[in-house]
């Protein structure tokens, strides 16, 4: 039991697309599909000339002849679209149909049919196995659910006008219901993402060969525009590539549609770890490395450089220029590094999980406590007790919470950090977090630091020339305005 348990919510299990896996492909005027190995080339989907490429999961005929046959239909050159499809094979009988149904289809369709393997919780790894195998000569590419509809008839010419919108071809369309939202805050990313952006193929393949490095695709790409936004602050110009657009919208973005009950809880749960694990450093920074990626790719369309040279180890880009009108070099660097003391403390501060991963304001307790049993015991609130939020006092809801913790039969097969004992102590004592907190910062590192600094006073003057010769070319000027400041293109370097 103890293994099993491990398995199913491992985070760090990888899908084989090779394993038992076929694709199907279908081109445009044709009625039937050929089949081929997963890595087998095939031009009619590799070279589809397809002006937007439409990747999808489903585990339901229906659902997915309904999907496709609204953007068929309203499209004005269904021979311009491709749809990468996702499929379980456990039933033979499932896949003839499955196929036969979608044959009569008018468009390029690509299926793959594989084993459902552990189903919901590695669906999002289809999602970049799918990217890899759809067409090369695609120039958008769109990520949906087969719940979703498009609205608009003739969304596809509304679309082409978009083409090349920067000379670069390096953008993404907004079109969710969060199309208009700002982002202050890693967090927001996470819960209201723009689940469908459409992206140019350029801004995912100078990222790299998947579109997300974890779950989720839709929240993955949130993040890097994220921190595209922030490369460059606080100055005026950006290289977030983002264009929100009304012409084209859809149907059908929420999630979860007709799930109940244990079958609700458990795919909030699996949610849940992997939102908390797409929030690790290791994956922040391949956002952050993703990001720098596409500001690399932006500036090379500016301005020739003498040398890049990525600095793997110390996790950053080092760009040499050379200026004509000064006649010398400047060096700027470009990290994508994140402290790990620093994000330590900022995920460790916002474990509430009401307030940071929902945006509701509930008790600070109930939402730890939330965070504590989805996290570490692996099983929904709402399968142990009812959390009472209104009139209940803090005390009568630490000892229903204690109750279930003393029921150790539970915890069969489940790695806890804390004795259970122990557990009840620091929910009635939570208030000493900021305490902890001043613990963490007063670490050995640190205290060595200081008393380094404090019996060696010259050790200041060495870290202050350092910095100084680190910051002296932070900024470089490409292209200089003095009238309209928003067109001074420069790069922020750390």
């Amino acid at each position: 039991m103890k293994n099993n348990f491990k398995e199913k919510y491992d985070l760090n299990y990888e899908v084989n697309p090779h394993d038992n896996c076929v694709k199907y492909v279908k081109a445009f005027n044709e009625k039937k599909f050929n089949d081929y190995l997963y890595d087998d080339p095939c031009v009619k989907s590799d070279y589809c000339n397809s002006l937007i490429s439409i990747i999808f999961n489903t585990n339901s005929i229906d659902q997915s002849y309904s999907c496709i046959e609204n953007f068929v239909k309203k499209t004005k050159n269904p021979e311009k679209l491709q749809f990468c499809i996702k499929i379980d094979n456990a039933n033979d009988s499932f896949v003839k149909d499955y196929l036969k149904k979608h044959s009569k289809l008018k468009t390029n369709i690509l299926v793959l049919s594989s084993p459902k393997g552990r189903g919901y919780i590695d669906l999002w790894q289809w999602v970049n196995f799918l990217y890899k195998v759809s067409s090369k000569k695609s120039y958008f590419v769109l990520n949906i659910s087969d719940e979703m509809k498009v609205k608009q008839t003739g969304w596809d010419t509304k679309l082409l006008k978009y083409k090349s919108q920067y000379p670069d071809n390096i953008f993404r369309l907004r079109t969710s219901v969060y199309k208009n939202r700002n982002y202050g805050t890693l967090d927001e990313c996470g819960y209201a993402p723009d689940t469908t952006a459409i992206y140019t193929k350029k801004y995912l393949e100078i990222q790299g060969r998947s579109f997300s490095p974890c779950f989720g695709p839709d929240n993955g790409q949130q993040f890097v525009a994220y921190y595209l936004s922030k490369l460059n602050y606080p100055r005026h110009f950006q290289y977030l590539r983002d264009i929100v657009i009304n012409e084209i919208s859809f149907f059908g973005q929420g999630t979860n549609k007709g799930i109940m009950n244990d079958k609700l809880y458990e795919r909030q749960l699996i949610n849940y770890l992997l939102w908390c694990n797409m929030f690790r450093q290791k994956f922040q920074e391949d956002y952050v490395k993703r990001a720098r990626k596409i500001q690399l790719a932006i500036i090379k369309e500016i301005c020739n450089f003498k040398l890049i040279v990525h600095l793997q180890n110390r996790k950053l880009y080092k760009i040499t220029f050379h200026e004509d009108l000064k006649n010398e070099t400047k060096i700027i660097y470009l990290s994508y590094k994140i402290n790990k003391f620093k994000y330590f403390i900022q995920r460790f501060n916002k474990m509430n999980f009401f307030k940071y991963h929902t945006a509701f304001d509930r008790s600070y307790l109930i939402g730890i406590s939330v965070h504590f049993i989805l996290k570490y015991l692996k099983i929904h609130p709402k399968r142990i007790f009812t959390l009472v939020i209104s009139k209940s006092s803090k005390t009568d809801r630490l000892d229903t919470f204690y109750l279930f913790l003393k029921n150790n039969s539970f915890f069969e097969g489940r790695k806890l950090i804390f004795p259970i004992d122990f557990i009840k102590k620091i929910l009635l004592f939570f208030d000493i977090k900021n305490f902890i907190l001043f613990l963490i910062f007063l670490s050995a590192k640190t205290v060595l630091f200081i008393l380094s600094t404090i019996y060696n006073p010259y050790n200041i003057v060495i870290i202050l020339s350092k910095l100084s010769r680190y910051r002296k070319s932070s900024v470089f000027i490409i292209q200089n305005d003095d009238v309209d400041q928003s067109k001074t293109i420069m790069i922020k370097g750390d």
